[in-house]
């Protein structure tokens, strides 16, 4: 027989659990000391953002090191006369504000929930603790610096050599990898990205990128469930990278 104790115990527990997944899912601490683990775990605080909602702001004081837990976050940064620039997207096990894990006092780029997401926060003196202590942990830090120095240096080789075609085949390749998931018909991006999110992130326009998709799809390449995309021939999409 359940008890109202057992009920209570569950409804404490959850969010440690929830705490806990995520930091297994993280790059980060899968390399770190369990007493590591256990202390960033201990120290966490984990919060539900809507979708659309922030889960880090561009300029506000770094308070903490988030770890995207459940969801999906759109990166974005707001230049100096005020243009948005699409950085990429980030899910489950992801970090989030990153940069200070090099010493920034301010978050450098936005992170926004594409649907309803749980964000891990763990707080920056306690992450600056544990990197004085634990080497496997600072070793762990260089691995997603240059993970992310990759990543950027992709897309600009992408953007530099690529026609709108390739960028875009490269994208939903990308996509496919991250969120896809089986479909009758291919692999479904279960993430609902919009053409003017996918055109702002290829650095093309919104008309231009639904005219290739459209084209993708009477070539049988793509083909589409709701808002969502679906790579019908994979092997096909690769060869127009």
């Amino acid at each position: 027989m359940v008890t109202s104790m057992d009920v209570r115990r569950v409804a404490v527990d959850a969010p440690k659990v929830r705490i806990q997944r995520a930091l297994k899912l993280c790059a980060l601490f899968e390399k770190a000391s369990r007493a590591t683990c256990e202390e960033a775990a201990e120290a966490a605080q984990i919060e539900i953002i809507p979708g659309g909602g922030p889960l880090v702001q561009q300029g506000l004081p770094v308070t903490s090191l988030a770890v995207l837990g459940r969801g999906r976050a759109r990166l974005e940064r707001t230049t100096a006369d005020g243009q948005l620039v699409p950085l990429g997207y980030r899910g489950s096990g992801d970090l989030l504000g990153e940069a200070c894990l090099a010493g920034a006092d301010r978050y450098e780029e936005s992170a926004v929930a594409m649907e309803e997401s749980e964000v891990v926060r763990v707080p920056i003196d306690a992450i600056r603790a544990y990197l004085a202590n634990d080497t496997a942990l600072g070793l762990a830090v260089v691995g997603v610096m240059l993970s992310r120095q990759r990543e950027t240096e992709d897309r600009i080789e992408s953007l530099l050599f690529r026609d709108v075609e390739g960028r875009l085949a490269e994208f939903l390749l990308r996509s496919a990898e991250r969120w896809g998931v089986p479909s009758p018909k291919g692999t479904l991006i279960s993430a609902p990205i919009t053409h003017l999110e996918i055109a702002q992130a290829i650095g093309s326009t919104r008309e231009t990128v639904t005219l290739t998709l459209g084209a993708l799809r009477r070539e049988g390449v793509l083909d589409v469930l709701g808002r969502r995309l679906i790579v019908a021939d994979r092997e096909a999409l690769a060869k127009r990278r």
